[in-house]
């Protein structure tokens, strides 16, 4: 039977869970129920925390190892390869993936540009809008001097008025508001 080979989705499609953040507000607030506890007796209660903790009535394990510098750093065992990690993804906009978080390489994912390469649709849409999208963030930020933000305009505008003539993103426009589905489409 020949081996079918997996299509990679964009890993910006699934819903990403970041357990770094999560192991370091457990170990912030077990150092503050219990301050004089023994550093082995403290990764044992904290290891015991973190087995607690559901996301979508799914269980996780955990794994230490220890660092270059002295001390621990936890890690999250992706359900499927076992391997560690610190982000685990839920590619909850693909049906035929499984429903339960597992690492990007478990569920096949890759980066948009990863996917794109160096596409034609990469460099003539992709790009500009995430460049669009960096700079308005710029822009909503607060305390921004007059200078910086007229810099920022004008790139913003620059950018969107190279779009707007570009053939390319019309055409890709017309389609994503006349097609459902994702709004970019890998390529064939």
């Amino acid at each position: 039977m020949a081996k079918v080979a997996t299509r990679y989705v964009p890993i910006e499609t699934a819903t990403c869970f970041y357990f770094g953040g999560l192991i370091k507000k457990v170990k912030r607030d077990l150092k503050r129920k219990h301050p004089d506890l023994h550093i082995a007796d403290f990764n044992k209660v904290l290891y015991k925390s973190l087995r607690t903790f559901k996301l979508n009535e799914q269980a996780f394990d955990y794994m230490n190892v220890e660092s270059s510098l002295g001390g621990k750093r936890w890690y999250v065992k992706c359900p499927d390869c076992e391997k560690p990690r610190l982000k685990l993804y839920l590619p909850d906009q693909h049906p035929d993936r499984d429903q339960i978080y597992k690492c990007d390489e478990c569920h096949h994912l890759k980066n948009m540009s990863l996917l794109l390469g160096s596409t034609k649709k990469y460099y003539k849409i992709v790009k500009p809008m995430k460049q669009l999208e960096k700079l308005r963030g710029l822009l909503l930020k607060r305390n921004m001097t007059p200078e910086k933000a007229g810099r920022y305009l004008a790139d913003y505008e620059r950018i969107e008025q190279e779009l707007a003539s570009s053939p390319d993103y019309k055409l890709w426009k017309f389609q994503r508001e006349h097609t459902e589905g994702p709004l970019i489409r890998e390529s064939t």
